[in-house]
């Protein structure tokens, strides 16, 4: 979600252009979209602008042409411009269902999970400004983990890692969300790096303002020379692509930050220097940014009036679509103005004191909310079916796969007609014995959610035991292949070091099918045997 018109999530890489790749040369179109694709543009358009409300409408109205004319592609588009609109506009309600009904028109074997990722994205941050902050980090945990073990470069990964960011930020995770945007190479496009950009120096403001709402000052002032920074580079992608408003909006961003620095002449002068090439639409966060830095300087040159209308304005935006960290900042404003005006009154103390309060317990909340984050939908969701089938036995407790009996059972059905792979942790002892045994549970946590991403739909992922795991793989040989490579890679390349500093996690796959001698599972352990007696760390077929 890059380019965002407003502080919420933005979709200006909404997937657009799913199948381009962002690698070794510059960014190539695709042609795999629907016939009424000119739809998806325009409603696009509107929302970046800054028109959310008539985004919503033209994405109502024109989805029922695309269903009409089974145009399924451009009907997606259409839903999720739709709900990061909603979004906008402080909806957050009709945008959870926007979020849950797109969900559940994804297919299960859609090629590309990144869609999965920003519908998740999508419901994560509506549900946490909708105070349904469980579902939110259920959605969050398993949007964030399909990014990490995604494969990198597609312009897909790019706009979900922007949407999961984006998310991140709507519940204080803003190292995380920061880290994210960071991973993001540039360089490719110079109008999506200007999106980039732009997303980077909105979550420094954001970080920055936060921790000014919540009593840290002192520990604002790196992340507002971030934003300045980021702005300014900003500014300058968008003089070199001609983009005349980006440049403008660029420049009330570095002004905010220059504003909050004690710069408060030189950032007024910024945002009206830059004001006529930028209107003030309530849907954008600059707009929102220009008005505080103009009520701050009206406030300082004893405009008391002019300070007052700029800030009202603010905190009624801001209050229309619950930005609440906004909201606080421009009623701090408010009443920084009122005893600039009539002088110092101990009610104006102890209504930031108590308003300080407040905002800092929700931003002491933040440890446990990345803890939370391990809890992951599609676990629920495989509970809640084997519960409704009387099956809850077989499950495993830990990964919230299969067990050995729902493994059974799936053999029983299934005959002869499958393959196996037959998976093991290499060196997991030494993970349980170097880190801990808390470090080696999240291990084989994450191990089953990247199994589940690179199984299809039909194929059965269980946990032999210990940090044994099976997959059942129904179809010819060259299926199972393809499972286990992808599944080895994934593992390979996940970003380990974020369950703990210097952990590094491979794996050994056997594959085997049945034969006249044995059954798929045992040729598959003997397959395992020898790669492990091979070095680890690789796939061998039977």
């Amino acid at each position: 979600m890059i380019g965002t018109p407003a502080d919420a999530s933005g979709a200006g890489l909404i997937e657009r252009e799913s199948d381009r790749t962002v690698g070794a040369g510059a960014l190539v179109q695709s042609s795999e979209f629907g016939v009424f694709d000119a739809l998806a543009d325009r409603a696009h358009q509107l929302y970046l602008t800054g028109y959310s409300e008539r985004a919503v409408h033209a994405c109502r109205a024109w989805r029922l042409a695309t269903q009409s004319a089974g145009d399924t592609v451009t009907t997606r588009y259409l839903s999720y411009i739709e709900g990061v609109a909603l979004q906008e506009l402080g909806r957050h309600h009709d945008a959870v269902t926007v979020a849950m009904d797109l969900l559940v028109d994804l297919d299960d074997d859609d090629p590309d999970p990144m869609w999965r990722a920003k519908a998740l994205a999508l419901l994560a941050e509506a549900s946490s400004q909708a105070r349904e902050v469980s579902r939110a980090m259920d959605a969050l945990a398993e949007a964030s983990w399909l990014v990490s073990v995604a494969q990198h470069g597609k312009y897909s990964h790019l706009s979900a890692s922007t949407a999961v960011a984006v998310a991140l930020r709507a519940v204080f995770l803003f190292e995380q969300a920061d880290e994210l945007m960071a991973a993001i190479t540039l360089g490719d496009d110079m109008d999506i790096d200007l999106l980039v950009v732009q997303e980077r120096a909105l979550l420094a403001a954001f970080w920055a303002t936060t921790l000014l709402v919540v009593g840290r000052a002192h520990e604002s002032g790196p992340h507002l020379v971030r934003c300045a920074e980021l702005a300014l580079r900003m500014g300058r992608i968008a003089a070199l692509v001609g983009n005349t408003e980006m440049f403008a909006r660029a420049g009330v961003i570095e002004a905010y930050a220059l504003s909050r620095l004690g710069y408060t002449d030189l950032a007024a002068a910024r945002v009206n220097a830059v004001i006529g090439n930028f209107p003030l639409r309530d849907d954008l966060v600059e707009t929102h940014l220009a008005r505080l830095v103009l009520g701050q300087a009206a406030t300082e040159s004893g405009d008391f009036p002019e300070a007052r209308q700029q800030l009202r304005a603010a905190m009624a935006t801001a209050d229309r679509a619950s930005r609440e960290i906004w909201a606080a900042a421009a009623l701090e404003a408010l009443a920084n103005l009122e005893v600039a005006e009539h002088g110092q009154h101990p009610a104006v103390d102890l209504w930031k004191r108590l308003s300080r309060e407040a905002l800092e317990r929700v931003w002491i909340e933040r440890d446990g909310r990345f803890t939370a984050l391990q809890t992951r939908n599609q676990v629920r969701a495989l509970t809640a079916e084997t519960s409704r089938m009387g099956q809850a036995a077989l499950l495993d407790p830990l990964t919230g796969l299969g067990n050995r009996h729902m493994m059974a059972n799936a053999i029983e059905s299934a005959g002869d007609s499958f393959s196996a792979l037959f998976i093991d942790v290499d060196d997991f002892k030494q993970v349980n014995d170097r880190f801990s045994h808390d470090v080696g549970d999240e291990v084989l946590r994450r191990i089953a959610v990247i199994l589940r991403s690179h199984c299809r739909a039909d194929d059965i992922p269980v946990r032999y035991g210990g940090d044994e795991f099976v997959v059942l793989v129904f179809g010819d040989g060259a299926a199972a292949d393809g499972v286990a490579e992808r599944f080895h890679r994934a593992v390979r390349t996940a970003p380990w070091g974020q369950v703990a500093t210097g952990l590094r996690v491979t794996v050994s796959v056997g594959v085997g099918g049945a034969g006249p001698d044995r059954g798929a599972i045992a040729a598959a352990d003997a397959a395992l045997y020898v790669a492990k007696g091979a070095g680890r760390d690789c796939v061998v077929t039977a």
